[in-house]
């Protein structure tokens, strides 16, 4: 498998492909779309292998979820990925994410009126589905020192001790501020929540992707004891580019947790995508080459966008990632409301995430994705350099 490469660089145009991010987001080509979190990359070529044998099968039956091939997949990835054994039974299938893995953890584990914890500014679909299941929504803000975001312990101890908050909702590696949480920040968040009687939620998609000596540390790995307050959620789709899909997955070593949330998922007769799920185990099965080479691309990515900053925005600051495909960058110095910032923006043609999404402690911030053709990013740095050109006139 060493020998293999993928061409990251290789054009491809989704427009008019149904595409969130350049259909939507972009309005079919009107604007450059640097926003929604998904790769301009085709997925490694094992996947689209797997796909193409069950496509071309021609049966579209209802599936049987192959629990046994695709709890090993994912226990092989994590031997392979962080040397960590995890027993098959650990490991079950959800419907995606936020569609299900977070709407049945809530379901198995909380009621109507309790309170779920986020550590704002954090991935907006939270609040969305913790409110949508009839649930309240609570911030323990990350506090912004020096240009690294940290948690504010005392605060989440004080919220963690609200009988009505069942479970903090953990981001890690955190979206969109790009933080790998330390051994340390872990140990400390698990040692609150024990006391406090919150379990932890730990939402890890975009683990396979960081940098430098930064390291990705699986909550559940930290020892019995905290994995016994843990449920971890998983998927390739960030790291593969495969979101469509749906196939993702969570690690619960607690039996009793694993027993809810088997519960929930029984009864709500939830099947499972037939190609994804080949997918899925194409991706940790065969393509760890394609990890290393994406996230090679990803830093080169980075560090074009920071010297672009440098170069032309020296006002501009933007937080160093230790992880994901997503920059978190401050345009408060500016000085514009943020629907004026985001129309600058939008005006000079590139569509950019804006930082109040993720709470109000975002604000002045956008989020920007670097998960492009090194071309493609660099026209739209050029956009974002003409939206400051028309600020002065």
């Amino acid at each position: 498998m060493g020998n293999k490469i993928h061409n990251f660089d290789e054009p491809i145009n989704r427009i008019g492909t149904d595409s969130f991010k350049w259909d939507y987001e972009g309005e079919n080509g009107k604007y450059l779309p640097l926003g929604v979190a998904d790769t301009d990359f085709k997925a490694p070529e094992e996947a689209i292998a797997a796909v193409r044998k069950r496509t071309e099968f021609g049966v579209y039956a209802y599936g049987y979820l192959p629990q046994e091939r695709f709890a090993a997949s994912v226990c092989g990835w994590y031997k392979k990925r962080y040397g960590l054994t995890v027993e098959p039974e650990a490991i079950r299938h959800s419907q995606g994410l936020m569609t299900g893995a977070l709407w049945m953890i809530l379901n198995a584990y909380t009621r109507p009126g309790d309170t779920v914890l986020i550590q704002s500014p954090v991935y907006n679909t939270f609040s969305v589905v913790i409110k949508g299941a009839g649930r309240f929504v609570e911030s323990s803000d990350l506090v912004l020192k020096d240009g690294h975001y940290e948690i504010d312990f005392d605060d989440l101890d004080k919220k963690t001790q609200d009988p009505h908050v069942r479970i903090l909702l953990v981001c890690n590696p955190h979206n969109p501020v790009g933080r790998v949480w330390k051994k340390d920040e872990l140990l400390r968040i698990a040692e609150i929540c024990r006391k406090n009687d919150t379990l932890i939620v730990s939402d890890e998609i975009h683990g396979d992707i960081v940098y430098g000596n930064n390291k990705h540390i699986p909550f559940f790995s930290l020892s019995d004891e905290i994995a016994n307050n843990v449920v971890v959620m998983g998927s390739p789709s960030k790291t593969f580019n495969l979101a469509c899909f749906y196939s993702a997955y969570v690690v619960i070593k607690n039996k009793a947790l694993r027993d809810q949330y088997n519960v929930v998922y029984d009864n709500f007769h939830f099947d499972y995508n037939y190609l994804g799920i080949e997918a899925l185990m194409a991706c940790y099965n065969e393509c760890e080459y394609y990890v290393e080479q994406q996230n090679a691309y990803f830093e080169k990515n980075i560090n074009i966008v920071r010297n672009f900053l440098k170069e032309n925005m020296p006002e501009v600051k933007m937080i160093e990632p230790e992880a994901t495909y997503l920059l978190w960058i401050d345009f408060s110095a500016w000085g514009l409301e943020q629907d004026a910032l985001m129309k600058q923006f939008a005006d000079a043609g590139v569509r950019l995430n804006s930082g109040t999404n993720y709470g109000a402690c975002g604000k002045g911030f956008i989020r920007l994705n670097v998960a492009t053709q090194t071309a493609v990013l660099e026209k739209g740095l050029s956009l974002i350099k003409a939206a400051r050109e028309n600020l002065k006139k």
